[in-house]
């Protein structure tokens, strides 16, 4: 006899999801402190590759730059006519001028030739060992493992019961719920695309989407342990995660309420709106909803064939298409914070406030302050060179609670129809770094004692 479909799609939604919420969102005891499981498999992934991560990480990166002029200058017949090479190797000029600068600083560091300032250890070193090799095994690792949480209903549920606290909390739709839980359990720039699509489709206002791009396209889980490890605090992750979403919920809460989030218009896309209710209809209550909704998730979920073909497809993606332009963006970056005064003179002023927070020094952090505004991950690398547990945890706070960042999120932003422009960018990530400053500071003093 057949099996009751509703049964298989109650296994469907439950096996896969605790499996991923054990992977991800689970406290393990592990090696003398508490992690999650992910951190775990990403250390295991890390030590496979040995000694040979970077040699990994440049071919990789120089293989990515040929493709890439294969199909975007060459035009090779055997990368237009398939649609994963063509999306991954036919890209517009500049992100060819990034793929081929970071192949380039990558073989200056790896060969140890050219400009001495490109193959030290603060800039090569920093970057391409520190850095990339962590996010590499965070992506081997996250990529093949994330449809656990996104593919068989999790979201589904956890975002129908988000409705209300979105709804009375935040002034937000419930669907919005959707877009946040997508940037934490997978990246910050899948949430942020959502979130565009939904304002196109006319299912947000402007200022609704300008609020949830700017607020909820939170650094995920995966990428907030690899800022952890940068920062030198990964035994710390568990609490210091804690503190950070505790600091963005209040600048979610905060932020919203002052220009120029505040000024934004209340008005739908091209004068459309999909009036599709979002209610829980008055013959079932919101568990009920959140339940049906993940079973409905879960009848179209994938397969294993299908779920390991989705899973390398999407790190194909982050391989190829996110690595080497991210390294030659974080090249720059530490350039511009560790080479350049820009941002010891924007941290200057706030000196003193660190120092009155019994911060150790607080010089060499003040300097870190503003730099995440150009990449994410500078706090957390000017936080490695410092010999203070408080420090670095506040450092490493501000690398995901700022969320404002121009190596990814701030250019997606620019290039969407979102109505924001780069002022509005730089205000909204100067009010968050205000507002989550002093949260920050509290959680590492009561932390680390």
């Amino acid at each position: 006899m057949a099996a009751n479909p509703v049964n298989r799609n109650v296994l469907r939604f439950l096996l896969p999801s605790l499996l991923g919420l054990l992977i991800f969102l689970t406290p393990i005891p592990w090696d003398g402190h508490l992690t999650i499981g992910i951190g775990i498999i990403t250390a295991w992934v890390r030590s496979l590759m040995g000694d040979y991560g970077l040699s990994i990480i440049v071919v990789l990166m120089v293989l990515t730059s040929i493709l890439t002029l294969l199909g975007s200058v060459f035009r090779i017949g055997w990368i237009h006519r398939r649609t994963l090479l063509k999306d991954l190797f036919e890209v517009p000029l500049v992100w060819l001028a990034l793929r081929l600068a970071g192949a380039i600083f990558g073989l200056i560091y790896l060969l140890q030739v050219g400009p001495e300032l490109l193959r030290s250890e603060d800039i090569g070193g920093t970057v391409f060992v520190n850095i990339a090799v962590n996010v590499l095994a965070v992506y081997v690792s996250a990529c093949l493992l994330l449809p656990l949480l996104t593919d068989f209903g999790f979201m589904e549920f956890v975002g129908t019961l988000a409705r209300p606290v979105f709804r009375k909390v935040f002034r937000l739709p419930g669907r919005a719920a959707i877009d946040a839980a997508a940037s934490v359990v997978g990246a910050s720039s899948i949430g942020l695309l959502i979130t565009i699509g939904q304002y196109n489709s006319g299912n947000y206002t402007a200022r609704e989407a300008c609020v949830i791009a700017t607020n909820f396209s939170i650094v995920s889980i995966p990428f907030s342990l690899v800022v952890a490890t940068v920062a030198g605090i990964e035994h710390l992750f568990i609490s210091w995660y804690g503190v950070v979403i505790l600091a963005c919920l209040l600048a979610a809460f905060i932020t919203p309420r002052l220009p120029p989030l505040s000024r934004k218009s209340d008005t739908y896309i091209a004068g459309s709106r999909n009036n599709e209710t979002e209610n829980v209809p008055m013959s079932q209550s919101l568990w009920r909803d959140a339940w049906n909704r993940a079973l409905q998730r879960a009848n179209s979920a994938p397969g294993v064939r299908k779920f390991l073909v989705g899973g390398m497809a999407n790190l194909a993606f982050f391989l190829f298409s996110v690595i080497t332009a991210a390294m030659a963006l974080a090249t720059i970056a530490t350039l511009l914070t560790f080479h350049t005064p820009i941002f010891s003179w924007l941290g200057y002023p706030f000196i003193a406030v660190l120092e009155f927070a019994q911060l150790p020094d607080a010089t060499a952090a003040a300097t870190g302050l503003f730099s995440g505004f150009m990449d994410q991950y500078m706090p957390a690398i000017t936080a490695s060179s410092i010999d203070s547990n408080a420090t670095s945890f506040v450092l490493a706070g501000l690398s995901v609670c700022q969320l404002i960042f121009m190596s990814e999120v701030g250019v997606i932003i620019l290039r969407s129809s979102l109505p924001i422009g780069p002022v509005d960018l730089v205000l909204i990530f100067l009010l968050r770094t205000v507002i989550v400053l002093p949260v920050l500071i509290v959680g590492a003093h009561l932390v680390t004692g």
